[in-house]
């Protein structure tokens, strides 16, 4: 781990999420006492790689692995039977899962996924290309403060009259303006999430006061997602229901406003998966080949991503959003088959060059990137542990995207092993 980092530290995925920051976490989480998911449910999957085993997570923070205290902050979503099959997962492989959740974090229930399935349907060929995991669906309760709380299940009586007041009108909603048969039942819907209450009550736990307190320790916080899937600075509408940027972890975690230090995660090229703007996308056998040798498939969807250059002024953008004071720079070994590699340094619209995402996601339809070319280096760069060591085609990649961010780089990943890392 890099001597200069300093705690706490916020992880934030810089792109449209899909950036590593699963492997960062792992990697800096050896040192933390703590690491804490704040945001997002099970639609954001993290994968970390021991050996020859993959560990792929949607909710336990990726900490799990060196069995540090986990908080599930109350920001996040849980959809109950995904949480208690990970646990039972880790369990299964003798880690320790040491895991407090927010009385306050929302619950995901069937009608979420039910609505979610039924307006996608509905929007047609303008769906927003969702997992049908109700995650956004959930959040709308939450908002509205018609949602279901974890300190909810884990009180029978207290959640019978809470699902009496809610489901009739969910199904309803489902039946009734969207034209979709709805296949809950009341009744099956109360004992089963009874039965996920009893087992999950024992990871109870005051995550905002015992992170207030902990203000000297080496927290590390884990965001979901990527900065422009946020709700609010992301290419609406193709984003997540929640706030992804680095400031959400104050209202999320129930912090009070203090010095969090902030390291953003950059995939050495750009992907996302779904409907969007995508300026750099290489729609193209270029696409395909850093599709296949990156492995870019969903880790929860399954579904491929869709491949393209880096994207500077997408990550000026992420920069002035979160204020990163760190870097890390992400699978730069999937680069290493092309002769020639590409950097968007510009947008071209209506005859100018704009340096940062514009301000109507409108305009972001319209852009043309403008590229710098750079030598490939065409090398296997996953032995290699010091920047010295390094090509210098890579060093000149490295050095012109740290120049151009004016933000330090501190790690470089070089292969999916979790030791395949260069810290500088």
């Amino acid at each position: 781990m890099p001597k200069s980092l300093k705690f706490p530290l916020n992880i934030i995925g810089a792109q449209w999420g899909d950036e590593g920051k699963g492997k960062i976490v792992d990697l800096l989480s050896k040192e933390a006492s703590s690491v804490v998911r704040y945001n997002g449910g099970n639609n954001a999957g993290h994968t970390v790689i021991v050996g020859k085993e993959k560990f792929q997570l949607s909710l336990l923070p990726s900490g799990v692995v060196h069995q540090k205290k986990l908080f599930l902050a109350q920001g996040v979503v849980i959809d109950p039977k995904v949480l208690l099959d990970e646990i039972a997962f880790f369990e299964k492989r003798g880690f320790m899962v040491s895991l407090g959740i927010d009385p306050r974090v929302n619950i995901v229930m069937p009608y979420h996924k039910e609505l979610d399935a039924a307006t996608e349907q509905w929007k047609g060929k303008r769906a927003t290309g969702s997992l049908h995991l109700g995650i956004g669906y959930c959040y709308e309760d939450k908002n509205n403060r018609s949602g279901v709380r974890f300190e909810d299940i884990i009180e029978p009586k207290v959640f019978k009259d809470r699902l009496n007041i809610i489901f009739g009108l969910q199904q309803r909603r489902i039946e009734k303006v969207f034209d979709y048969k709805s296949r809950m039942r009341e009744d099956v819907v109360y004992k089963e999430y009874v039965n996920y209450g009893r087992k999950l009550k024992r990871y109870l736990y005051d995550v905002s006061t015992v992170l207030n307190d902990n203000k000297n320790k080496k927290v590390l916080f884990e965001g979901a997602h990527g900065t422009f899937l946020d709700g609010a600075f992301g290419t609406v509408p193709f984003t997540t229901a929640v706030y992804v940027i680095s400031g959400a972890i104050f209202p999320y975690v129930g912090l009070s406003p203090q010095k969090v230090y902030t390291m953003g995660i950059v995939k050495a090229y750009t992907t996302r998966v779904g409907n969007g703007p995508f300026p750099t996308e290489l729609d193209n056998s270029v696409g395909e080949e850093i599709r296949k040798i990156g492995k870019e498939f969903g880790t929860v969807s399954k579904r491929p991503r869709r491949c393209g250059w880096l994207d500077l002024p997408l990550l000026k953008t992420a920069v002035r959003l979160s204020g990163f004071d760190y870097l890390a720079i992400t699978k730069l070994d999937v680069l290493s088959t092309l002769s020639k590699i590409q950097i968007c340094v510009g947008y071209k619209l209506d005859g100018k060059i704009i340096k940062e995402v514009p301000l109507k996601m409108n305009d972001l339809k319209r852009c043309k990137p403008v590229y710098k070319e750079f030598v490939g280096w065409q090398r296997d760069l996953s032995n290699i542990r010091f920047k010295r060591d390094l090509p210098i085609q890579v060093k000149k990649y490295l050095d012109f995207v740290e120049k151009e961010l004016a933000v330090p780089i501190k790690i470089v990943s070089v292969g999916p092993d979790r030791n395949a890392n260069i810290i500088l």
